[in-house]
């Protein structure tokens, strides 16, 4: 799968991932650590689901704080749905370039953005960020990864789940909708300004662990959600090099190391 997916890879901005499988749970929650001047806090990111009263599920982006021990449940601060009055809304990730310009990328049909000065209250921009593309591989939805990070050129890289129509046949009842991860190049002057967009995905559900469809064995029974590679979080290791944690079929965790060549 390694060889064939950094053929793929290599044809897209020189990116190429080393694939580590690691069986474990999935938590569908982005947090992450801003060291930011002589503050450092966590941020949490999370999807809050309630019913609402004529029983519909509502999911609603969150938010979280936490200054000290934050493994104390206790000493979180919790604000609530970022914006109440959206009936369905998450899959955030927030970027703070500098001390007056600070995003929040979100949402998963089209990413929508959002302007903060204190990273507690959002203004949302009008529009959407990112769109689907009814002929490539995000036809169906996308949504924002973790928070974009820098590259060697002084751009970001900006990593998004999205999802495509399919007919490969699964174990789950009516489901058609298979997963890949997308990228896009941000301005590092000006992370509203998209400079650059994949063709092609650089991740998409290959091994059994990943499909869980009806030809991956085992592994048909063990997946909640066929067809589904979903990046989680990520982190810089060194120069252009990144460590992904991506979910394969909303029940396992996978590792990839990505790095982009110019």
């Amino acid at each position: 799968m390694t060889e064939n997916f950094n053929q793929l890879a290599s044809k897209i901005l020189g990116l190429s991932y080393t694939i580590i499988p690691i069986i474990c749970k999935k938590k569908r929650k982005i947090f992450f650590v801003i060291h930011y001047r002589t503050l450092s806090y966590c941020f949490s990111l999370y999807t809050a689901l309630s019913e609402t009263s004529d029983h519909k599920w509502r999911a609603q982006l969150a938010l979280a704080t936490c200054h000290v021990n934050c493994f104390t449940k206790g000493n979180w601060n919790y604000y609530g749905p970022i914006f109440p009055d959206v009936f369905w809304s998450k899959s955030g990730s927030l970027l703070v370039h500098n001390e007056t310009h600070r995003y929040l990328f979100y949402d998963d049909s089209n990413i929508s953005l959002a302007l903060t000065k204190d990273l507690i209250h959002f203004d949302r921009a009008p529009g959407f960020f990112i769109t689907t593309r009814h002929d490539h591989f995000d036809s169906a939805l996308v949504e924002a990864g973790p928070n974009p990070l820098k590259l060697s050129d002084n751009n970001y890289l900006f990593l998004y789940n999205s999802g495509r129509v399919t007919n490969i046949t699964n174990p789950k009842p009516g489901w058609n909708i298979q997963y890949n991860l997308g990228w896009t190049i941000l301005n590092g002057q000006n992370p509203t300004e998209i400079l650059a967009r994949c063709e092609d995905p650089i991740l998409s559900p290959e091994l059994d662990w990943e499909r869980c469809d009806s030809n991956s064995g085992v592994w048909a029974s063990r997946g909640l959600t066929p067809l589904v590679v979903f990046i989680e979080g990520w982190k810089q290791i060194a120069t252009d090099t990144f460590l992904v944690w991506y979910q394969g079929c909303d029940s396992v965790m996978g590792l990839a190391e990505l790095k982009v060549y110019f």
